[in-house]
């Protein structure tokens, strides 16, 4: 894969295209996270693995790609936004593909599937932590679509119009978790408590991507606003 001649060309022209670039690599790890339960809720755990492993693969390169910006990134460069607001832009976005990694390993590890009568409400909620990764990532795209035109007031409120839906995604992430977390609890009488425990944890795991996912467009919102 030849990540550096493109970054190089990259990084000299707009460094807010490998932030895009970046964060499309984390999307593309986050959207493997419903197939990965749909494997799972069937028993099918050789599917699962295989999914597991392609987020993996999409994790390696998301971080291949972040550690060429740092590599790359000249800190003399003169750029339209700071360096360090790119790089924390870069480790915000990495949140989303760690997070959805280590929820495909905690649960492949203990072959972990979740109530059937929870399998509606888990998989909204999914879709629901997936949106608010997208709306995210659309953000980034508009931030760099934005310092094509010079950081213009009126895209810049455009910006933050997306933010606050993504705010809005966000909060309903959060609701979704809590009816799952007391839909769980009268299901626990049918689980081993170590299985119930960790079930919790992936259901808080989930969670965090669309608080990491907010994070990132508030992050890309300074950038626009800067």
């Amino acid at each position: 894969m030849a990540v550096k001649p493109a970054l190089s060309e990259v990084l000299s022209t707009s460094p807010l295209a490998i932030m895009e670039r970046h964060a499309e690599a984390c999307l593309d790890c986050v959207h493997r996270l419903a197939p990965y339960f749909e494997s799972v809720q069937s028993e099918n755990w050789r599917r699962a693995e295989e999914v597991q492993q392609e987020i993996a693969r999409l994790e390696a390169l998301a971080d291949d790609i972040k550690l060429d910006v740092r590599k790359n990134l000249p800190r003399g460069l003169w750029m339209s936004v700071s360096r360090p607001d790119l790089l924390e832009l870069v480790r915000v976005q990495d949140k989303m593909a760690n997070e959805t990694k280590d929820i495909a390993g905690l649960s492949l590890g203990r072959q972990l599937k979740f109530p059937i009568k929870l399998e509606k409400s888990v998989f909204k909620f999914i879709a629901t932590v997936t949106d608010a990764s997208e709306k995210a990532v659309e953000v980034v795209s508009a931030t760099r679509e934005l310092s094509r035109t010079a950081f213009s007031s009126r895209q810049v409120k455009a910006i933050s119009a997306k933010c606050v839906l993504v705010e809005r995604i966000e909060r309903k992430s959060d609701e979704m978790q809590s009816k799952l977390r007391a839909k769980l609890r009268t299901h626990e009488q049918d689980l081993s408590p170590i299985d119930a425990i960790f079930l919790y944890q992936l259901l808080s795991n989930i969670g965090e991507i669309a608080d990491h996912a907010e994070k990132v467009s508030h992050r890309a919102q300074i950038i626009a606003a800067s």
